[in-house]
């Protein structure tokens, strides 16, 4: 059962939205917002083993999948300025655990492109698909905005949104204010004139408050925050569309 929408001064909230001119756009987080993301990585790297047991069992004789974790962080730290390119962090991972095991470098790529496609199969939160219908047909322009390596397009939601970031087409992983930035020129609108949804109340909320978004923690385990970050909290997208409607509303009540 839903939680009651939990949210600040209503006034203050209708004023900064008047005066930014309403809001054009919602944006997301995807992992652990519109779906769980661990199952899918663990389904993803499962995948990968099992392909490199049939096509390269030496890597992981040698590596295993804590060893190939362990070789990603490594080179993350050799490489800080691409810690956050994810895929290829695994890329390289790969193909350095390739050539360590005595395989063409390529195996490795291989074997990440078989985990990527797998990472990608994800089991949405019931609450995802009507929630994402309705704000496109009340034709507010829609964004996701990720640190992660998913595609949404590979998820199959790729027909409801407008554009998508990650940290590395954002320019920085959240919680800097350069992918929400970035999110605003794609929705070619100001921050203040949109709304973020996520999960995070450091990578998500606080980023998207610092840089004059309306924010939206979505508490989906009842989780207890002392936190007064986000504009609105709720336990579940459906009742996204009542805020919608109430922060829509603040702009037709101007005149």
């Amino acid at each position: 059962m839903n939680r009651k929408i939990k949210a600040r001064s209503a006034k203050a909230l209708k004023q900064r939205v008047v005066s930014a001119g309403g809001i054009q756009a919602v944006t997301f987080d995807l992992d652990d917002t519109l779906w769980p993301v661990w199952p899918a990585v663990g389904r993803a790297e499962q995948a990968m083993v099992e392909w490199l047991q049939q096509h390269a069992p030496r890597i992981v004789e040698q590596f295993g999948v804590e060893g190939l974790r362990d070789l990603r962080d490594q080179i993350a730290k050799k490489k800080p300025e691409l810690s956050y390119h994810i895929s290829l962090m695994r890329i390289l991972a790969m193909r350095e655990a390739a050539a360590t095991a005595g395989y063409s470098p390529e195996v490795g790529e291989q074997a990440f492109e078989v985990m990527w496609h797998e990472r990608n199969r994800v089991d949405l939160f019931d609450d995802v698909v009507a929630a994402l219908h309705q704000l496109v047909s009340l034709g507010l322009t829609v964004g996701a905005l990720s640190n992660g390596n998913a595609d949404v397009n590979q998820v199959g939601l790729g027909g409801f949104f407008d554009f998508a970031l990650n940290a590395v087409s954002g320019g920085a992983p959240k919680p800097h204010e350069a992918m929400f930035e970035r999110a605003a020129k794609m929705a070619n609108c100001q921050c203040q004139q949109i709304v973020h949804v996520g999960d995070d109340l450091d990578s998500d909320i606080a980023g998207a408050k610092a840089a004059g978004m309306v924010t939206i923690w979505l508490n989906r385990e009842g989780g207890k925050s002392t936190s007064d970050l986000a504009d609105f909290e709720i336990s579940s997208l459906s009742q996204l569309s009542s805020i919608v409607d109430q922060l829509l509303s603040f702009t037709a009540q101007r005149g």
